[in-house]
């Protein structure tokens, strides 16, 4: 599972793309060295397996470590050699698949170049020889408008083929030059190892020095052979090409020589008309497909200009609204700033006046209180007097009793009229100043 997550978790954009990773391969595939590489490491695989038990071949082949390499380039420049017959077999090949119409009477015109080459097979991988040849000189004739210079072309052609074609053998020259260098060093190798080994004092044993000059005799051999071996296969190689490359030749001066119609010479004076009649033509077209463009930017430039202006106009517009909107914004700002400040002052002086008519109210409870303290004072007096005329009443109940028991009721009689009368002035006084209090509360409230 946590493989699963982590490999779902890769960040795929960094794969390169898949064209990229096939011409890798390709060219990888095509590659000697490689090829090359693998055939040693086969053949000294199977001599350390022990499938290769010749002793020549393992004295002369992988007797030593110079022996070694001059096999590994060997095997490099083999490879070489055998992809390059490949390639020219499948050059042949493809002699027969890149073909053209057969010449009409009287020639083509240069202006059917274009599809001449359509009807040439597509460039792949291999890019054969015919057809690239032909597809370049008809590309020519395409571009010139004429094929005056054709012959001269196809010779720069074929000379520009015979160069790539002797470039691609430089692997080749090189491991050829390569091995017998190998071999060189190998002997100055043996021959240090044989002079290192020989001793004045001990003459009789010359096995050290026998060995070091067999190495150096084996390793210059060894050399020696391969290279040979590589310069011929290298010759019949370059002569197979050599061959084919005549034969690209023969096949495309067979294909465009003479297919082409010339203005050189006076039979070609009409056709010269024709063709300066059909430039004038093309120039007058280009001519006025260039006047129509230059109309077209003219009206474009005029649009852009229009635009300009509006945006212009629009933008100083904006500016002008933008100052105005401010200004008023400032004013209306200050207005409501003092307006704040005038509603602030009044709700100042409303709350002083409030504030001032409740301590007007409070000294008026308080005057209240203490009137009201008085009256409670009052009624208290009032209520000791209806306690004391109770009380009195009482006493002349028990003095009436008394007064009839004895029978004196006459002066019982006198002495309650004064009492009555006591009293009736007591409560005119207490009336007289309940009503002095009154006036006096009523002006408070």
């Amino acid at each position: 599972m946590g493989g699963l997550q982590a490999a779902r978790r890769l960040d795929f954009s960094e794969v390169p793309p898949v064209p990229f990773i096939n011409a890798l391969c390709s060219k990888l595939l095509r590659s000697p060295i490689l090829w090359g590489g693998a055939a040693a490491c086969c053949f000294f695989g199977m001599i350390h397996g022990g499938v290769v038990t010749d002793a020549t071949v393992i004295r002369y082949l992988a007797g030593h470590w110079v022996e070694y390499v001059e096999v590994l380039l060997f095997c490099v420049g083999l490879a070489s050699l055998a992809l390059k017959a490949a390639g020219v077999f499948v050059q042949r090949r493809g002699l027969a698949a890149a073909t053209l119409p057969a010449i009409p009477d009287g020639g083509q015109d240069p202006g059917e170049a274009a599809a001449l080459v359509a009807a040439l097979p597509a460039a792949d991988a291999t890019d054969a020889w015919l057809p690239r040849r032909l597809r370049a000189a008809l590309d020519f004739v395409r571009r010139t408008g004429s094929a005056d210079g054709l012959e001269d072309h196809l010779k720069y052609l074929s000379d520009l083929d015979a160069s790539r074609a002797a470039n691609g053998h430089g692997l080749v020259k090189f491991v050829v030059w390569a091995i017998p260098i190998m071999g060189f060093l190998g002997t100055v190798i043996g021959i240090t190892v044989a002079i290192a080994s020989l001793s004045p004092t001990q003459l009789d044993n010359i096995s050290g020095v026998v060995a070091g000059l067999g190495t150096a005799f084996d390793t210059t051999v060894t050399a020696l052979a391969l290279s040979m071996i590589l310069m011929f296969l290298q010759f019949g190689l370059d002569r197979s090409e050599q061959g084919l490359l005549g034969a690209v030749d023969d096949a495309a001066w067979d294909a465009l020589a003479g297919r082409f119609q010339s203005l050189a010479g006076d039979a070609g004076t009409t056709l010269a008309i024709a063709r300066l009649g059909e430039t004038m033509s093309r120039g007058s077209a280009r001519l006025l497909e260039a006047q129509e463009q230059a109309w077209r930017s003219l009206e474009t430039t005029a649009g852009t200009g229009v635009r300009q202006v509006l945006d212009e106009a629009a933008e100083r517009l904006r500016a002008a609204l933008d100052a105005a909107l401010a200004g008023s914004v400032e004013r209306w700002g200050e207005a409501l700033a003092r307006a704040h400040g005038d509603a602030a002052a009044r709700r100042e002086e409303r709350w002083t006046a409030a504030a001032e008519s409740l301590a007007e109210a409070v000294r008026g409870l308080e005057s209240r209180e203490e009137i009201i303290a008085g009256q409670s004072a009052m009624l208290g007096g009032i209520v000791e007097s209806a306690r004391d005329l109770l009380a009195l009443e009482r006493s002349l109940d028990a003095n009436l009793a008394a007064l009839s028991a004895t029978g004196r009721f006459e002066e019982a009689i006198v002495t309650l009229s004064a009492a009555v009368q006591l009293l009736a002035a007591r409560a005119g006084d207490v009336a007289g100043s309940a009503r002095v209090e009154r006036p006096a509360l009523r002006s408070a409230a």
